[in-house]
């Protein structure tokens, strides 16, 4: 497997960059998928997935470009959407000359809030070249109240004071925060409700950054995920997109935490992984 390192943007001093994984065999490949990373949208980094699934869909012909975004706070989900799009554009643009395919078919995916930035994406965003959209336990609905209600499970740790969550925050634009470094942040916005404040300008931007029912159902052929036992991000939300886009696949598991294909021994990510492969076959094909 080959990898490469392309930027796409810059934003003040801040590099937004790309990794490309691909097969170093051969210059055919079926689709490229889009990552979005996960970390509430205040921590992550973009080459967070594991590499046996990283190798495992490039032997199988989908070539990976995980994106870096900007980070909330120090950048809002008005920015962090506008540089996504220039990643596409990026990708649509550059397709041919710089990473070297021959199509230029892509699937946005994304694992929790890459999973909601794939819903965003995929509604607002729409081009011709996407053929679906991959969502790993994503949310769309930011006026949902359960993500401005303190959190009974986030409130069973040791509170972190607002204020302490706040020193955190950095002067400049991050792309790449590690969850060691900035959980607190998110833990503390879930435990006090004000979690939405550090990725909205004004209360209207949760209606902005959403998608309605009317939304979810135009958007391209889906694969979607979730734990029944999802203490995170509430189970609900797939079930519902599940019952609303017109093409989609939905594998609910039970008994496993949100991240749940983190932990590579438990078997379920792998299985997970396969089905999503035979998914995009099935679409690739067609």
């Amino acid at each position: 497997m080959l990898k490469q390192e392309f930027c796409y943007g810059q934003l003040d001093d801040l590099l937004l960059s790309m990794t490309f994984y691909s097969d170093e065999r051969t210059t055919e490949s079926k689709a490229t998928l889009l990552y979005f990373h996960g970390g509430g949208l205040v921590y992550g980094e973009r080459d967070d997935l594991p590499n046996s699934y990283c190798e495992l869909l490039v032997e199988n012909g989908y070539n990976l470009l995980t994106v870096d975004y900007p980070l909330a706070p120090e950048c809002k989900l008005a920015e962090i959407d506008s540089y996504l799009q220039k990643a596409i554009d990026w990708f649509l643009a550059n397709h041919q000359t710089t990473l070297g395919l021959s199509n230029a078919d892509y699937f946005l995916f994304g694992r929790s809030a890459g999973g909601y930035l794939a819903y965003l994406l995929s509604s607002k965003y729409q081009k011709t070249e996407q053929k679906g959209m991959i969502s790993f336990y994503g949310y769309y609905d930011l006026t949902d109240p359960r993500f401005s209600q303190p959190s009974s499970y986030y409130n069973q740790f040791a509170k972190v004071a607002p204020l302490a969550a706040q020193a955190l925050i950095s002067p400049k634009p991050k792309a790449t925060i590690s969850i060691n470094e900035r959980f607190s942040l998110y833990l503390s916005g879930r435990q006090f409700g004000n979690w939405l404040n550090y990725l909205v300008k004004t209360p209207s931007e949760k209606n902005t950054f959403s998608l309605s029912e009317t939304d979810l159902a135009s958007l391209p052929p889906a694969f979607l995920t979730h734990s029944s036992d999802d203490h995170d991000v509430p189970v609900e939300f797939s079930r519902k997109a599940a019952t609303l886009i017109p093409a989609v696949t939905y594998e609910e598991i039970s008994d496993l935490p949100h991240d749940f294909d983190r932990d590579l021994n438990n078997g379920e990510g792998l299985r997970i992984y396969r089905l999503l492969i035979g998914w995009l076959d099935q679409i690739t094909s067609k």
